[in-house]
């Protein structure tokens, strides 16, 4: 037993070590900025020039299918 205890102490001290960098690493990590004024205004025009916002739904299927079919012809 002596012997075994002797062999696995590195271990038992390195594992849980590792595992608490790792913890606070992924707890510090920085979270996501929020948008800048210019960054939101384009992606609020960006959504109004896909139809996504708005009144007409029709408009909004109509972009949508024509994303999807864009959307296809960038993975060919």
């Amino acid at each position: 037993m002596k012997r075994m205890v002797a062999g696995y102490w590195p271990v038992a001290l390195i594992v849980p070590l590792a595992v608490a960098g790792w913890i606070h690493a992924w707890s510090s990590a920085d979270a996501p900025a929020p948008l800048g004024a210019g960054q939101l205004t384009a992606e609020l025009a960006r959504a109004f020039s896909y139809g996504l916002v708005g009144g007409d739904v029709k408009a909004a299927d109509r972009a949508s299918s024509a994303s999807a079919v864009l959307a296809s012809a960038r993975r060919a």
